[in-house]
């Protein structure tokens, strides 16, 4: 795929809604592009296990009775059947499943009833860096996720699980929400991190040698941490949500995870400024550096200029050519025995006195 199609298949904020003008509230018209659903579930409890991927939406009830936590994780939104048996199983929101198959929302939180609807947007590494919407419902018993394709950062996630690590198992669904929200908003550092030794780099680049296509470089970097901004500001919002509002399917001790986690998003929007601020600085110092170099190129000629008009002035006048023979006072030097040597002497008397002027004036020093 192109770097262009890329750019308009992931660029949110340029979405173009599929429901007809007037359509009822929550109809669900998935993307014809987007990929089929592979469902993949996990339950789980201290010492209960279960992973598999499933192909029957009939094996999730006896899931529910049996574990006390379930995990559903929905790769694909291409079918809109599977996701309406999702909703009407789980009883979820119809408004918060059309949110689901829409994926340009803002990272957001909203409570329908005895669930709460997540949205958080993950990033993918790539050039241009794009965003990918997820979608996350939790429940009393149950976490289920929807992404527009297969993979995720959620593999450290799926070990601690499967291995035991930690508290997770031991916890809840909230606690589950919060590992997989705290996974996505983790994973921004990495593509920060890249990103801020590529501008480094381009700093000392342009300080040695300020040249057009390291400043199209920053452009480009400028272009994805605007992305980045645009997809990470929400989801400061959304997490003070979470650990503002009391809700009863969070728990206190989840809630001051959800702060850390709320504290790692205001750290990553001032990366994400800083380096903002610095391709900008970057792009200025460039406009200044040509600047001052056009105005050097311009000196030079000046002076040059300078010194050449008294000497075109010199000899245009002794090239009127007015004949000496009608009048005495036409041109008599040029009757002179040594006309000729005196005026090219003048002309370098004259270049070497304005040579002296502009020295002393400065106009020869950098």
């Amino acid at each position: 795929m192109s770097r262009n199609s890329r750019r308009r298949r992931h660029s949110y904020d340029r979405f173009r809604r599929r429901t007809k003008p007037g359509a009822s509230p929550g109809t669900i018209v998935p993307d014809p592009c987007a990929a089929p659903p592979v469902i993949e579930v996990i339950a789980y409890g201290p010492e209960e296990w279960f992973e598999r991927q499933i192909q029957s939406l009939d094996e999730l009830p006896a899931l529910l009775a049996t574990y006390p936590v379930v995990w559903v994780n929905v790769n694909g939104l291409g079918d809109a059947a599977t996701i309406e048996k999702l909703g009407t199983m789980f009883q979820l929101h119809r408004l918060a499943l059309e949110d689901v198959v829409n994926v340009h929302q803002r990272a957001k939180v909203e409570l329908y009833g005895d669930h709460l609807f997540i949205v958080v947007r993950t990033i993918e590494n790539q050039s241009p860096i794009c965003t990918e919407q997820i979608g996350m419902f939790l429940g009393r018993k149950f976490v289920i996720t929807f992404q527009e394709r297969p993979g995720d950062d959620w593999n450290p996630v799926r070990e601690r699980l499967r291995q035991k690590r930690g508290r997770i198992r031991n916890a809840g669904p909230d606690y589950l929400a919060y590992a997989l929200i705290d996974a996505v908003i983790d994973s921004y550092f990495p593509v920060l991190d890249i990103l801020g030794e590529q501008v480094e780099q381009l700093d000392e680049e342009l300080t040695q040698n300020p040249r057009q296509p390291v400043v199209g470089r920053v452009h480009e970097i400028r272009q994805s941490l605007h992305v980045l901004r645009r997809a990470i500001w929400p989801h400061r919002d959304a997490l003070a949500a979470l650990t503002r509002e009391h809700h009863d399917l969070i728990s206190d001790e989840t809630r001051t995870y959800l702060r850390d986690c709320q504290d790692h998003t205001i750290q990553i929007i001032d990366l994400v400024e800083n380096d903002r601020d610095l391709c900008s600085d970057l792009r200025d110092f460039y406009l200044s550096a040509v600047s001052n170099r056009m105005n050097e190129i311009m000196k030079v000629l000046t002076i040059i200029t300078t010194l050449l008009m008294p000497l075109s002035l010199i000899a245009s006048i002794y090239g009127m050519n007015f004949n000496t023979k009608i009048s005495p006072w036409n041109m008599p030097e040029l009757e002179w025995r040594y006309g000729y040597p005196a005026t090219l002497g003048a002309m370098v008397v004259i270049t070497l006195v304005m040579v002296y002027f502009f020295y002393r004036r400065g106009w020869f020093r950098k």
